[in-house]
């Protein structure tokens, strides 16, 4: 199977995980990271399937940002988000989960992260057909 074409797939995948990722979803990213990618492929057909909090691999720290409120945030001030609550405090979660403006910037973030650290999507891609290789040569 044809590398750029898995890594096309990786990309859209995860492309569309961030679109539809609930706000709890996007949470987790948010703190901890721990995206990972399911990828099935024969001669024509690939799938590949994001996953959140399976076995930590080359996208695991894609959209981390252990708290902290994505870049975009200093381009609006706190007006428009309001005052959020202390980073590590119980009411910060709260305050992400019911803000829809904090979701869409967190959105973004993550987005612009795929977009930018294709060094890691190609490193998950190499693991996968590293692993096929290894699989295939020992007749599993």
């Amino acid at each position: 199977m044809n590398k750029k074409i898995i890594l096309e797939s990786l990309t859209r995948a995860l492309e569309s995980w961030v679109r539809n990722a609930s706000a709890a979803q996007l949470w987790q990213v948010h703190q901890a990271g721990g995206l990972g990618a399911l990828i099935q492929a024969d001669e024509e057909v690939v799938q590949v399937r994001i996953v959140l909090g399976g076995v930590r691999d080359a996208l695991s720290d894609i959209g981390k940002t252990d708290g902290r409120l994505p870049v975009t945030e200093a381009f609006l001030g706190t007006a428009a988000w309001g005052a959020p609550p202390a980073q590590g405090s119980p009411a910060r979660e709260q305050w992400f989960l019911s803000s829809e403006l904090a979701q869409a910037h967190a959105r973004q973030y993550v987005a612009a992260e795929v977009s930018e650290r294709r060094d890691l999507l190609e490193r998950c891609v190499d693991d996968w057909t590293a692993r096929q290789s290894a699989a295939f040569g020992s007749g599993s």
